[in-house]
């Protein structure tokens, strides 16, 4: 007898990080809260002052996408929080307060994302109920010509408001929109070498030290062999979580906590990765593109600044080749000197 075997194949959800980014007070965490049911807001002091201090965490699901949400803070005085955060990120939610409009970080903000490359993003317009309509217009058209020219040109304006649940549904199909445009790209890194920068780490009783952050590529599993680098620390999982979940893999694209043999947490720190062995060489010297932007100061040889470089943040020398000074909307190479090591990979984005 002949005949025909069928073989069906089931793939997981693509996950994605979805960052939010916009000025202080124009309702990114109730936004998120809104969306997901989850406030992101955990450590006393931010329910207390009111405002996002540190990164916050939630999850969404649109379709057949899983999103991670990072949800940074609006403050200025907390951008080198909002820096962490972007790291790993993938899609952007802009948020624009109706009654406000673009302020300070919204513009400061943008450049960031403009900077980390990301390839897809949603603006959503909160506290639409504040406002007449005619007014929504006008904002509307600053919007416009605030992203022309980013990667935000062409971007979805979802008008929003948490009180009245105005939009909240058009803003979930517009983030399934833009996961779909950015499907083949994180496919493609699921099969490379695991990678995750670490922003939180901590203890728990009778489990030990655990380590959070967002996975830039690859697929780890229980019992599986990392390296913490700089410093090369060899670890063993000993579990995972992702989305509140127990975990027997986590990979590209989710927030992820995983429960490390192997060392102590005081031993880790912001900053520092949890990759596969032999993917990442610590060093103090980096090569770089660099643009510097429009609304930034010429920079002159041999300045002194701080490096944003996935969750870490480092003093470096920036030496220009082949010119003494890079005037604003200017690009050039240079060479980055490091106070201390950090890990990069080819074509990876820094601020």
């Amino acid at each position: 007898q002949t005949g025909r075997i069928l073989l069906y194949t089931h793939r997981m959800p693509t996950n994605f990080i979805l960052g939010t980014a916009g000025h202080i007070d124009h309702g990114k965490t109730s936004l998120i809260r809104a969306l997901t049911g989850i406030d992101t807001d955990r450590l006393p002091e931010e329910k207390r002052r009111g405002i996002t201090i540190d990164l916050g965490f939630a999850n969404l699901t649109v379709g057949k996408y899983r999103l991670g949400v990072v949800d940074v803070p609006g403050h200025e005085k907390f951008v080198r929080n909002m820096l962490a955060g972007a790291t790993g990120m993938d899609l952007a939610l802009l948020v624009i307060a109706a009654d406000d409009s673009i302020n300070q970080q919204t513009r400061e903000h943008l450049d960031i994302l403009r900077m980390l490359d990301l390839k897809a993003g949603v603006i959503a317009l909160t506290k639409c109920d504040l406002v007449e309509a005619d007014w929504l217009n006008l904002v509307e058209q600053e919007i416009r010509q605030f992203v022309a020219g980013t990667l935000l040109a062409t971007a979805t304006i979802v008008r929003t408001s948490v009180m009245t649940g105005q939009g909240l549904d058009d803003l979930r199909r517009g983030l399934e929109v833009i996961a779909a445009q950015a499907e083949q790209a994180a496919v493609a890194a699921e099969g490379a070498p695991f990678r995750m920068a670490i922003d939180r780490t901590f203890t728990v009783v009778g489990h030990g030290t655990v380590v959070t952050g967002s996975i830039t590529s690859g697929v780890a599993r229980v019992g599986d062999e990392l390296v913490i680098e700089p410093g090369g620390t060899a670890v063993r999982i000993r579990g995972l979580q992702s989305h509140d979940q127990t975990a027997e893999e986590v990979r590209r694209g989710q927030r992820a906590a995983i429960n490390l043999a192997g060392v102590h947490h005081d031993a880790i720190h912001r900053g520092q990765e949890l990759a596969a062995p032999g993917h990442l060489l610590p060093s103090k010297l980096l090569t770089t593109s660099v643009t510097i932007l429009s609304s930034a100061p010429a920079l002159k040889n041999r300045t002194r600044l701080r490096v944003h470089l996935g969750t870490a943040e480092i003093l470096a020398t920036m030496v220009l080749l082949g010119t003494e000074r890079l005037m604003p909307g200017e690009s050039g190479l240079a060479q980055l000197y490091l106070a201390e090591p950090a890990v990069t990979t080819w074509n990876q984005p820094l601020v």
